[in-house]
């Protein structure tokens, strides 16, 4: 009785939801958060890394990289509006650390790492907006699709016992943090997301659409997940998620033409990089 009471006490933490409509998939869902309760636990994970980060004296935003910092935040607010959550508190920041890396907490905060860009372990070709783009609107269709606290809510109703719903929701502690998975790389604790194949997939598929909507070119995504799936799978990399096999790439070169489209439609509505004065006389 004491176990399911705890477990009660729980949800009521969360503000139970329970089954609702996916806004992403249209399909039912299972899930215990709130939109406003899934923001409170990714403000959370992100405090969690800036404190460790704080502690580390590590570069942070603009002084790891003004103008990569710069171009973040920018392509962060051109993706905004596309979302299925436009209304999430979105917030990106930048760390100075070498591990090729980039997540999107519940709710919508941001963590990118410099090792992103690296010449040699990176993935992204430093400047390159469209690649930069590709893996943000990726991170961000992680939020959208509530992937983390549909698998929390899962999770919590595999074990129904009140310790372990609580550990896994964080019922207010800094333990919300370890959903994402806390790694000792580089001298420091990073926070690694752990997503499933299946929410893989469909953030590839989404990120593809979000990207193309901003007027950002979707054929860069599939050079992007080509070249990762031929990198060394390093568990707390952006390259542990992608077999060798390229599956992922050709899974996601499926919806080239949709995105296509969506992009071709972007670009005739002057939004993007693409748009040029000739061909539109207002650019975004």
């Amino acid at each position: 009785m004491k176990r399911i009471l705890t477990f009660v006490i729980a949800l009521s933490f969360v503000g139970v939801i329970g089954c609702a409509k996916d806004l992403v998939t249209g399909k039912k869902t299972l899930n215990y958060y709130s939109l406003k309760g899934e923001s409170k636990l990714g403000s959370q994970v992100l405090h969690a890394q800036m404190k460790a980060a704080k502690r580390k004296k590590k570069k942070m935003d603009a002084e790891a990289d003004p103008v990569e910092y710069k171009r973040l935040k920018k392509i962060v607010k051109n993706l905004k509006p596309v979302m299925h959550h436009p209304t999430f508190p979105y917030e990106v920041h930048l760390m100075e650390i070498d591990v090729p890396n980039a997540w999107c907490a519940p709710g919508g905060k941001m963590m990118v790492y410099t090792g992103l860009w690296d010449p040699k372990k990176g993935l992204v070709e430093k400047g390159n907006e469209d690649q930069l783009a590709a893996v943000m609107a990726h991170e961000m269709a992680h939020a959208n699709a509530r992937h983390v606290t549909e698998a929390i809510s899962k999770l919590m109703t595999i074990m129904v016992a009140g310790t372990a719903a609580q550990s896994a929701i964080g019922a207010g502690t800094q333990q919300g943090a370890n959903i994402f998975g806390e790694v000792f790389v580089r001298g420091m604790n990073v926070y690694v997301p752990f997503y499933s194949r299946g929410n893989e997939y469909e953030a590839d598929r989404l990120g593809l659409i979000y990207m193309a909507k901003a007027g950002y070119d979707p054929r860069e995504a599939v050079k992007l997940w080509k070249k990762a799936a031929k990198k060394k799978k390093i568990p707390h990399t952006i390259y542990a998620s992608h077999p060798s096999s390229g599956a992922r790439a050709r899974h996601i070169e499926k919806f080239l033409p949709d995105a296509m489209n969506a992009f071709n439609e972007a670009k005739a509505n002057c939004i993007g990089l693409h748009v040029t004065k000739r061909s539109c006389k207002r650019r975004r």
